[in-house]
């Protein structure tokens, strides 16, 4: 399965995978259903850039195909610029200078909670949300099934 996208300022960007379930028997690796070949090419900065990424999946040919492989590939994406970027950009923890005992963990906990309530009343502009209620502190109380005073 192949696909082309232009993005970017213009970017080709072409990904090709193929799957396989011959090397099931050889593999030592439970629940193996399918192995896979992903090799994306772009140019950035006027250069040819090549990668290839191997790997395993317990999804079998009937469940995801080749296609659908390479499309649960693009969704990991997705949930990489929608989860991890907005805690990275707008939560900044990276630069988080909490590095010792439970603290670390306790404030990823809060960040998550931060992120994850305003999603399941159908907000999308996760950002804009938290600087409004950063503004409007009471009008996280519906999120958390509390009534505003």
């Amino acid at each position: 399965m192949r696909t082309v996208e232009t993005g970017h300022g213009h970017r080709d960007d072409t990904r090709a995978l193929v799957a396989s379930t011959d090397l099931n028997d050889y593999l030592d690796w439970p629940g193996v259903a399918q192995v896979f070949r992903l090799e994306r090419t772009w140019r950035a900065q006027g250069r040819g850039k090549r990668a290839v990424h191997y790997g395993i999946t317990s999804l079998p040919p009937a469940i995801a195909d080749a296609r659908q492989l390479l499309g649960h590939k693009r969704g990991h994406w997705g949930i990489e610029n929608g989860l991890h970027y907005v805690k990275d950009v707008v939560l900044e923890e990276d630069r988080s200078l909490l590095h010792h005992g439970t603290g670390p963990s306790i404030v990823a906990q809060l960040r998550d909670t931060a992120l994850n309530l305003p999603r399941p009343v159908g907000h999308r502009r996760i950002a804009a949300r938290l600087r409004c209620h950063s503004r409007r502190a009471e009008a996280v109380l519906p999120l958390l099934g509390l009534p505003c005073p």
